[in-house]
């Protein structure tokens, strides 16, 4: 049916949902279950407020802006969808606005975006900034956000609770371990009481380490010909004790655990 119906510009159509494919150059990657849920039963009360945009092509329609909209009218039960149809080669673009103007994106979305329509379309960062009426140094901030890492990318799509500003200044760091480092250390300090049974673990062992790094730090600057010689006594009787504790430890460590599979 899609294939041979002719749409006109901005006008509004009931659309089967049936016929709408997402598309693939959308913008947002992650849809929050919560959200979704809530919308869900809004559109079940209500039904859809908005419509939607989409684009034809090759006899296919495209959602170009409303991938949520169109995901909750689905599991509301809607068969059809209010959505207005645009006959644009730039539809990236006005995907991209849309959900901008919404602030429906998180940051990575939003610079993976923009690094899109850099590439799709040969602009300058100056004509991107023109036309998403943003200055050319947000611009060139926000893209830099598609330097992090990859375990933290995938991250932030999901937990859009992350502001721009600290991904911006973890950008900045030249290596992706010390984005990587940076990253996890801010996060835990924005949820230091969200701890799972293996977060506790990990915070453990992470403690331990940082007690580590200290007193070899303290050993390292103590200048030991000062000490006299009950202090140098002490010391020593410390240090033989550490040592004792770090090779129990450390035959823990190494100590292969019997197969549970044995007969």
């Amino acid at each position: 049916m899609a294939a041979n119906e002719v749409y006109v510009r901005n006008h509004l159509y009931f659309v089967p949902l049936a016929d709408l494919q997402p598309d693939p150059n959308q913008p947002r990657k992650y849809l929050d279950a919560t959200a979704l849920e809530e919308l869900t039963a809004s559109i079940v009360q209500h039904g859809v407020l908005e419509p939607i945009l989409f684009r034809q092509e090759n006899g296919l329609l495209y959602v170009v802006a409303g991938e949520r909209r169109t995901a909750a009218a689905r599991k509301a039960g809607l068969t059809t969808i209010p959505a207005v149809f645009i006959d644009s080669k730039n539809h990236s673009e006005i995907s991209l606005v849309e959900n901008l103007l919404r602030q429906d994106l998180t940051p990575v979305e939003e610079a993976e975006a923009m690094d899109r329509i850099i590439k799709d379309h040969a602009y300058r960062q100056e004509d991107l900034a023109q036309m998403l009426g943003k200055s050319r140094v947000i611009v060139t901030e926000t893209l830099s956000l598609n330097k992090l890492p990859k375990d933290v990318q995938d991250d932030c799509r999901k937990d859009p609770s992350i502001p721009k500003r600290a991904l911006i200044e973890i950008a900045r760091k030249k290596q992706e371990q010390s984005m990587s480092t940076a990253y996890w250390k801010y996060k835990a300090k924005m949820n230091p009481k969200k701890k799972t049974q293996t977060g506790v673990k990990a915070s453990k062992a992470q403690s331990t380490f940082n007690v580590m790094d200290n007193a070899e730090g303290k050993i390292k600057t103590l200048e030991i010909q000062n000490l006299s010689a009950e202090e140098k006594q002490n010391f020593i009787i410390a240090l033989n004790n550490l040592k004792r504790a770090i090779e129990n430890t450390l035959a823990a460590a190494t100590e292969e655990k019997p197969s549970k599979n044995l007969a």
